[in-house]
């Protein structure tokens, strides 16, 4: 479990790194919109939330309380990867077995 906690931490900081660079040398006001308006931006923004709708799914059947989950929905949504990134991160720190770590208590 060392080698998934420290590959779920290293994950989760450079995600957040690359959000706090982007927020501090880019303007998603302006550039933003760009992604509206292309077909492969667009399609990004589809295979990101696609990909979160799976993920939440894995978040429901792991987690005892189904509000646990829920609460987690909107991380998901408004910080995509970095957010999975922080959920598996503290996921593994919950959990000293890979099985449980995948599956959740439930399991």
């Amino acid at each position: 479990m060392t080698a998934v906690r420290v590959l779920t931490v290293g994950l989760t900081v450079v995600m957040f790194g690359a959000i706090a660079l982007s927020m501090a040398t880019g303007d998603f006001g302006t550039e933003g919109s760009w992604i509206l308006d292309n077909p492969w931006g667009r399609m990004t923004l589809v295979d990101l939330y696609v990909g979160v709708a799976l993920l939440a799914g894995w978040v429901f059947l792991r987690e005892r309380s189904p509000w646990v989950a829920v609460i987690w929905l909107p991380v998901f949504f408004v910080l995509g990867n970095a957010g999975t990134a922080l959920y598996a991160a503290i996921a593994a720190f919950r959990t000293d077995d890979i099985r449980t770590f995948l599956l959740g208590a439930r399991s």
